[in-house]
């Protein structure tokens, strides 16, 4: 199936790129690495007479270590991330998430950026990204601003991005001394496949007994998802009955909807075995 005809701009700076989103508004859409936006056109699901190619604009594809933290730039591939020496080693678990992204050739292509502006509630990701307390720079017409991912997704393919804006670069601050984390993908069809959910969590001990625990998850709800009430695990053991009790908050938490990929009450049970999971192999080290 061939794409509908359109015309396609290389902007070569930033600004240039910001002008034209503005100029040409819901008829035009950015073109980073493609992997969705095509199939879209493809299908004809979607058309936009306008892309904007995002590959002539140089400075997007960095990995950068930032004292404890990293920068990642919008344009670096899921791939690179997978291969990383600084994130494997500061931040595994987003490392792994992005390794569970369909096929090495998917992996290769497609950029964070793109993956986290397309606000599908499926992703692998944006839930790491969220136990990790990310920051988004989105740079616009007049200047740029910086965004914690908790507050960058609206709903399903709608972010906080206003008109012109681009998301440039994400920033990952220093983990939590003494913290691990974890990413968890449930496919119910294949490996490939969209996640019939996704659990990220972090959990920092002391002892046995937990500092701190963060979960985020993903196909449970219309947008990636920050589990919310967690404080109450401090300076208790996990045990059998403390998992209950964080599986019963997420339960209360998410909303997912039946597809082909699991009906509700079959996500709400793959959502309190992945939690438990993913918290009793982190307490394992």
């Amino acid at each position: 199936m061939t794409i509908p005809e359109f015309e396609l701009l290389r902007p070569r700076t930033l600004g240039e790129a910001s002008e034209l989103l503005l100029k040409h508004g819901d008829e035009a859409r950015l073109l980073a690495g493609g992997t969705t936006l095509v199939i879209l056109m493809k299908q004809r699901t979607a058309y936009y007479p306008h892309l904007i190619d995002l590959q002539a604009i140089a400075g997007l594809d960095h990995i950068t270590a930032d004292g404890g933290g990293i920068r990642i730039g919008a344009m670096a591939t899921p791939r690179a991330v997978e291969c990383s020496p600084i994130i494997r080693n500061r931040f595994p678990a987003l490392a792994d998430a992005c390794g569970k992204i369909g096929n090495v050739r998917i992996r290769a292509t497609a950029t964070v950026g793109g993956n986290l502006a397309h606000a599908d509630y499926r992703l692998d990701p944006p839930p790491v990204f969220l136990i990790l307390r990310a920051e988004l720079v989105l740079a616009g017409p007049s200047q740029s601003r910086t965004v914690p991912i908790k507050d960058f997704y609206r709903g399903l393919y709608e972010t906080a991005l206003e008109p012109g804006e681009i998301l440039v670069e994400v920033r990952i601050p220093t983990a939590p001394t003494g913290s691990r984390t974890l990413y968890l993908k449930f496919s119910s069809l294949s490996a490939n496949d969209w996640p019939c959910l996704g659990v990220a969590a972090l959990l920092r001990l002391s002892g046995n007994r937990c500092d701190e625990l963060r979960l985020a998850v993903s196909g449970l709800a219309m947008k990636p998802l920050l589990i919310q009430g967690l404080e109450f695990v401090r300076n208790k053991a996990i045990t059998d009955s403390l998992l209950d009790e964080i599986t019963r908050i997420v339960d209360q938490q998410i909303s997912p909807i039946t597809d082909l990929r699991g009906s509700e009450w079959y996500k709400r049970e793959m959502a309190r075995v992945f939690v438990k999971r993913a918290i009793r192999e982190l307490e394992k080290g």
